[in-house]
């Protein structure tokens, strides 16, 4: 456990979930969090992903 980690309540739908926890199972990350933070890590490292991470809007759950 590198670092102090604070503690924040995020909302995730159940297929979010279920993406992290496979990763974690896949991975053999010890915990959501760890796999969570992991993916943050990334994109904190790969500048050049944001404008596709966050440049289009994505609507999984529309109707």
């Amino acid at each position: 456990m590198a670092g102090e980690k604070e503690v924040y309540e995020i909302g995730l739908q159940p297929d979010q979930m279920a993406f992290i926890r496979s990763a974690k199972e896949k991975y053999n990350i010890v915990d959501e969090s760890k796999t969570f933070r992991a993916v943050v890590d990334y994109l904190i490292s790969n500048p050049d992903v944001h404008d596709d991470v966050f440049g289009k809007r994505r609507c999984l759950r529309c109707e």
